[in-house]
């Protein structure tokens, strides 16, 4: 889909209401609104210069006046996370998400490696406990894992980094040279220091940037469903990705065979059969959750191998139940007061 035009919103969401209250539209905040030909990429920090500006004076204390009480008070503020998507976090947190060391989280310890036309990212073993056996095995990509789980930056780290690196970016706009620029091993894959860092407690939160969980459940579920049922432009099993595994030396049961000018892709285990597509659109179809997902957006799974706009939620929800029942120790089969099952506030 091509775009000719860009417009970004910033809303401010106020956290000291209860949430079916902050999330309407009469207490939602647009703070800005920043229009383009273009995306604002890393030099959003300009727009952003009076939102920071003012959260510092709120941060300070501000006089207002309670409409309730009829008195004037001091009220303090301050912001607590942003909520964004994947790629607008390299422009709010500074640190690139494309490249070998795209992952904001374990920054310089990436593991990563070129395979064909793309990178792509392992070591995720890494965060198994030591005995586990799925680091003795081979399977995942043709060697054992004896790392340990990445470090763990706090704020106070990643404020202190950024200051001796900050001599070392561009204020604005593109590298003034055609080339790119080189980077050195110590400055990894920093772009800037954000201007959040102004804030003079944004280096002691815990939490600074949140992944919009819309994206992440739908992307996932797309993925996964889409490799299940093998929809077109949703299979991630694809011709190239078994010429990976053969090129990582991995999987063997699953790399292409060819036959003269044919070739012969194996069917994998995480493959459905037509019979077992029509049960699991069967079973699609006759549940029945709090969304009020009618019988008959179900039946169109089944029909197009499409998914209703609630499904990916549901769908994620119940595969976040398998993932954390053994470490959350909670009995998902009980329905609370309300009627409500407990696992999507969970999630």
């Amino acid at each position: 889909m091509s775009t000719s035009y860009s417009m970004w919103p910033v809303v401010l969401i106020p956290y000291n209401m209860p949430l079916y209250k902050g999330m309407k539209d009469e207490f939602l905040m647009m703070s800005l609104l920043i229009p383009g030909p273009r995306a604002p990429g890393k030099d959003i920090d300009v727009y952003l210069r009076p939102l920071i500006e003012e959260l510092k004076e709120l941060w300070n204390g501000v006089e207002t006046y309670d409409t309730y009480t009829k008195e004037t008070f001091k009220m303090h503020a301050a912001l607590m996370w942003t909520i964004n998507d994947f790629p607008a976090l390299s422009n709010l947190f500074g640190w690139t998400t494309k490249g070998y060391g795209a992952c904001p989280t374990c920054l310089y310890d990436t593991d990563s490696k070129r395979i064909q036309s793309k990178i792509c990212y392992m070591g995720h073993r890494r965060y198994l406990h030591n005995d586990h056996p799925y680091r003795r095995s081979k399977l995942f990509d043709g060697k054992s894992e004896t790392h340990t789980k990445p470090r763990e930056w706090s704020g106070a780290q990643l404020h202190a980094d950024l200051t001796k690196l900050e001599h070392n970016f561009d204020k604005f706009g593109k590298h003034p040279s055609k080339r790119k620029r080189k980077r050195n091993n110590e400055e990894g894959n920093w772009v800037k220091r954000s201007i959040f860092f102004e804030l003079p407690y944004w280096h002691k939160l815990l939490i600074r940037h949140n992944i919009d969980v819309m994206h992440v459940e739908k992307n996932i579920c797309d993925s996964v469903l889409g490799t299940l049922m093998n929809i077109d432009g949703k299979n991630k099993d694809t011709e190239k990705a078994r010429e990976d595994l053969r090129d990582l030396n991995i999987r063997k049961e699953l790399h292409l065979i060819r036959n003269g000018s044919t070739i012969i892709k194996p069917q994998a285990c995480y493959n459905l059969s037509s019979d077992e597509k029509k049960r699991f659109c069967n079973f699609l179809k006759n549940v029945k959750f709090q969304v009020c997902s009618s019988a008959l957006l179900m039946i169109q799974v089944c029909s197009r191998l499409g998914f209703p706009i609630y499904f990916p939620y549901i769908y994620t929800a119940l595969l976040m139940i398998q993932v954390c029942s053994s470490a959350l120790n909670l009995d998902f089969s009980t329905v609370n007061d309300s009627g409500r099952a407990d696992f999507p506030y969970i999630f």
